[in-house]
């Protein structure tokens, strides 16, 4: 999904930090201790977790506006009893690229890169192909 933003929630916790969720998607939950470290995590929770809905053959979620996500926000906090340490904040994260729409490429490389290349994709139990697209989305 090329350009599509997930709403993340930043939650301040009593123990320092942050507890960060995305509504829309329910298995990307994650923390940080600052500000910064929530939103690398947040990057990370997402890019994992659409991975997987990906993986599994399943609709990636539509994403809610704003208001939504806040009383979806506030609903599970009331849920769980929580009560954060500050003022939520609702960010946009992007979503990675999932397009695995296969492409035909040309290439040129040294033989010996080549032949490095399949000696390679062989000891990994891989095709050319799909190891050089496992390198490249590592």
């Amino acid at each position: 999904m090329v350009g599509t933003y997930y709403f993340a929630v930043f939650c301040p916790v009593p123990e320092g930090g942050y507890a960060v969720w995305f509504p829309d998607v329910p298995e990307a939950n994650t923390e940080g201790m600052d500000m910064a470290e929530a939103m690398d995590m947040a990057h990370d929770a997402l890019k994992l977790s659409l991975e997987e809905y990906v993986k599994a053959g399943r609709s990636l979620p539509l994403p809610s506006p704003v208001e939504s996500v806040r009383r979806m926000a506030e609903a599970s906090n009331a849920e769980e009893g929580f009560t954060p340490a500050g003022e939520m904040l609702f960010q946009l994260i992007a979503a990675p690229d999932m397009d695995r729409t296969p492409v035909k490429v040309t290439i040129s490389m040294p033989r010996n890169a080549l032949t490095a290349l399949d000696r390679k994709a062989e000891r990994a139990g891989m095709t050319r192909s799909g190891y050089i697209a496992s390198m490249a989305l590592a």
